[in-house]
């Protein structure tokens, strides 16, 4: 009889016992779940992280091998080993800005380069110098240099004599009416011209700028990745190539944190001239 009445309690205890250890079990691997989850999206940073170095790596390898293939074939022009400097010295960056002037970031550069106190280039496109002239003058009275980077950011090789000539004037004109004295430094779209250029540029006496250290920051990359390219092209490659209007906060951060960086290696800054 006691066996009997003892039977319903001691399975009642054990199924208590086994429902405790099962719950323990549960709280365990709830407990333990939280370090498996950041433990994967550790994992998951580092691939990303190692991913985007090595896109980074492998642009600063495309941009060294596109260098070495345009300088023997593109007309002469100043890149970023054209000056001399002595060996115990860094070579001075210089800062370019493509594609303005453009409200989203011209203005917001500005304040960037006179908070960090330093002098940049700006070459400008003839459609937006109509659209925006305030900017124009507002970055010549702020003592940047301002470039002509043609009238409507075509191809050049693409057009006749005389379009690349009315391209390079009516943006040089435009200029000149507004800061009172007209550039002396072109840089094609695209970065790349022919022969004719070259001849229309000399007779105008305008040099010629090429490229140093570029991002593709006219895509939406982010800053981080514009910043990682740029620096891992520096030092050898201190023409820095950045572009407004596309992509604004990418370009006003990815500036102000070049800048930085730079300065904490021990380089100086420089306008073009």
């Amino acid at each position: 009889m006691l066996q009997t009445l003892m039977k319903p309690l001691m399975s009642s205890l054990s199924d208590s016992s086994e429902n405790k250890n099962d719950n323990d079990i549960a709280s365990q691997k709830k407990a333990e779940r939280p370090d498996s989850d950041e433990q994967v999206a550790e994992q998951s940073y580092e691939f990303r992280s190692g991913s985007h170095d090595f896109e980074n790596r492998m642009h600063k390898f495309n941009m060294t091998f596109l260098r070495a293939l345009a300088k023997p074939i593109l007309p002469a022009g100043y890149w970023s080993k054209n000056r001399y400097t002595r060996h115990d010295e860094k070579t001075p960056i210089n800062l370019t800005f493509d594609d303005g002037p453009n409200p989203a970031t011209t203005k917001e550069l500005l304040v960037v380069l006179e908070d960090e106190k330093v002098k940049g280039t700006f070459f400008f496109i003839g459609e937006n110098i109509r659209l925006y002239p305030e900017l124009v003058e507002a970055v010549y009275k702020a003592g940047h240099i301002i470039g002509n980077h043609s009238m409507t950011h075509t191809f050049l090789p693409n057009l006749t004599r005389k379009a690349v000539e009315k391209e390079i004037d009516q943006t040089n004109q435009l200029i000149t009416d507004i800061i009172g004295t007209g550039p002396t430094l072109f840089r094609a779209p695209y970065g790349i011209m022919d022969k004719r250029c070259a001849e229309a540029l000399k007779e105008r006496r305008m040099s010629t700028v090429y490229w140093g250290a570029m991002a593709d920051d006219f895509r939406p990359i982010g800053e981080d990745a514009v910043v990682s390219r740029i620096m891992k092209q520096i030092p050898g490659n201190e023409l820095v190539v950045l572009h407004e209007g596309r992509h604004p906060s990418q370009c006003i951060k990815s500036t102000r944190e070049i800048i930085r960086r730079s300065k904490d290696l021990g380089f100086t800054f420089e306008p073009i001239q």
